[in-house]
């Protein structure tokens, strides 16, 4: 039989360890709530995905985060910034990866060596060498609208008996976040996109034309500008009705959009008008993009709202920006004088600012 104080040094012991570990817990309770102050505060999507992905694998000593978003309708890639992050969310187009880690029951999962370590692979690159990881479901209004995976080499980090409360709680605020974002990118494109296209208006590529120009002078690279105009656009008018000349010119802004990279930007300049700058673009890259919007406009079957289809092409004028430009209404002047020699010698055509002279002789 233990000793009275054999018996009050173990009680000491075991209140020791509880005070240690209300201690961690309070100072992890600490850590949390400073994260969730900072995703609510968050101003875009950037410092959003830099804070889940990058600041949290800092502050918890994880080994591997990542961030799976569904994106059905590409609005995160539209949110997401044209420059690279450190970071980048996976972006998925169905629920299938979703339902993959989840199944029925949307709930955090912590994951261990065992029967469920087959998700691990699922969840995180097989380089990251993660043992262990928390699978938090991101709810909105009841929708699983995406996951943030925590993952750790040490195959105790996360295991099944461990409570959630905490990771629970986070994913819900970063849930909360998520959609702010979206809500606040769907205002902002409200003011620069144009409504019945879905390509950025005039008074955006006003403003981004002349960044990417002086980012372009700055750090000298090629900087290419195409000027697309749909062919005899006034006969689909009369011919068809507006209603088909406006579901044409949604249609070709679709099909612009597609083609670009992340970073190009394209934009309804006005009319049946739009205007794309590639950055650090050479004129072969420059031509191939707007020889591939041609081809796709000539043999797309553009649907009418009645249900019918009709048939569009478009005239491509492209140009470069010269050697010495000192402002971005050289490059613009250019393109709009190759798209109108482009019309000139027949239409449904690419034309460079380099062959204007070939043109115009040609024309005349």
């Amino acid at each position: 039989m233990n000793s009275p104080d054999t018996q009050v040094q173990e009680l000491r012991r075991q209140l020791k360890q509880l005070l240690e570990a209300a201690h961690a817990n309070e100072r992890k309770l600490d850590r949390f709530d400073a994260l969730e102050r900072r995703l609510i505060a968050v101003d875009s999507m950037e410092e959003l995905v830099h804070l889940l992905l990058v600041e949290c694998r800092q502050e918890f000593g994880l080994d591997a985060a990542e961030l799976w978003l569904l994106d059905v309708d590409d609005e995160l890639r539209r949110a997401l910034p044209a420059l690279p992050m450190v970071r980048t969310p996976r972006l998925l187009d169905g629920h299938g990866p979703l339902r993959s880690l989840f199944g029925a029951v949307r709930v955090t999962r912590l994951i261990a060596p065992g029967p469920d370590e087959a998700l691990l692979r699922e969840a995180f690159a097989p380089e990251a060498g993660v043992r262990s990881a928390a699978l938090l479901p991101l709810i909105r209004q009841g929708l699983l609208i995406g996951s943030l995976h925590f993952g750790s080499r040490d195959p105790e980090r996360y295991d099944s008996s461990s409570g959630t409360k905490f990771l629970d709680r986070l994913a819900a605020i970063a849930a909360i976040s998520i959609e702010s974002m979206l809500n606040r990118e769907r205002l902002r494109r409200a003011g620069m996109t144009d409504g019945l296209t879905g390509v950025h208006n005039r008074r955006y590529f006003d403003h981004r034309s002349l960044i990417e120009f002086s980012q372009a002078v700055r750090h000298r690279y090629p900087l290419a500008c195409l000027f697309l105009d749909i062919d005899h656009f006034k006969a689909i008018n009369d011919g068809h009705g507006h209603p088909a000349g406006d579901e044409v010119l949604r249609q070709v802004g679709g099909l612009i959009l597609r083609t670009l990279r992340t970073g190009d930007l394209a934009a309804r300049y006005g009319g049946e008008e739009f205007i794309v700058l590639l950055p650090r673009t050479d004129r072969d890259g420059a031509r191939e993009v707007a020889e591939r919007i041609r081809l796709q406009v000539q043999d797309a079957p553009f649907i009418t709202p009645e249900g019918g289809t009709l048939r569009a092409t478009v005239s491509v004028g492209l140009a470069m920006l010269p050697a010495g430009a000192t402002n971005f209404a050289t490059l613009l002047d250019l393109a709009d004088r190759a798209l109108y020699a482009a019309k000139r010698a027949g239409r449904n055509r690419t034309l460079g600012d380099d062959e204007l002279s070939a043109a115009t002789a040609t024309a005349s």
